[in-house]
C-alpha cells in the first residue's frame, strides 16, 4: 500500500517506515489531522500490542487508532519538530519548528502518555538528547516538561492531575 498525497509520504526511515514532508511547512502549521477509530479504553486493551503502540490517547477516556493513515507512521524523536495539539474535537499534528521537503515528521511520544499509561519502550531516535527511553511525560526532566507545556503540545488529559 503507497500512503502519500500532495504534501506528505510514508517511506522507508530509520527505524522501519516513517512518514515524511513533500513541502515546507512554517513553524505552527497544522500538517494533518490524525484519523481513525476512537475506541474506549477497555476495548484498547483487546487490541493486539502491535496496534495498541500505534495509537494516540484521544482523552482520557478513550484512544485513536490510525490502522492505515499517516499516524501509523509517525516516528518518535526525542528532538521532536512536530506536536499533537487537539481541537473541536480532533487531534492533529502541528510544526513545532520550519521542516523541509524529505525532512522526517516526528514527535515526543512522551506528550501524550499520561500518568495511567503504563507503555514505554526503549528510544532509538539517535539524537545527541537521546533520552534512551520513552515514557510517561511526569517523567520527563522537568525543563524538557516546562518547553512542552510552553509549546502547548500536552494535552488537558495529562494537566488535569499534572504538577511540576
Amino acid at each position: 500500500m503507497k500512503l502519500e498525497n500532495s504534501h506528505l509520504i510514508v517511506k522507508k526511515a530509520k527505524n522501519g517506515k516513517g512518514l515524511f514532508s513533500k513541502k515546507n511547512f512554517k513553524r505552527g502549521e497544522k500538517i494533518f489531522t490524525l484519523k481513525g477509530k476512537i475506541i474506549t479504553n477497555a476495548k484498547f486493551m483487546e487490541y493486539p500490542k502491535k496496534i495498541r503502540d500505534n495509537c494516540f490517547r484521544f482523552n482520557g477516556a478513550s484512544y485513536l487508532s490510525p490502522e492505515g493513515k499517516f499516524g501509523d507512521f509517525i516516528n518518535h524523536s526525542c528532538t521532536p519538530n512536530c506536536g499533537i495539539k487537539k481541537s473541536k474535537g480532533k487531534l492533529f499534528i502541528e510544526s513545532l519548528k520550519k521542516i523541509k521537503p524529505g525532512e522526517e515528521l516526528v514527535f515526543d511520544y512522551s506528550t501524550i502518555l499520561a500518568s495511567d499509561d503504563f507503555w514505554k519502550m526503549k528510544c532509538n531516535c539517535g539524537e545527541k538528547n537521546c533520552r534512551k527511553v520513552i515514557e510517561q511525560f511526569k517523567l520527563l526532566p522537568i525543563n524538557i516538561q516546562k518547553k512542552y507545556l510552553s509549546l502547548k503540545t500536552v494535552p488537558k488529559y495529562i494537566l488535569k492531575n499534572y504538577t511540576i
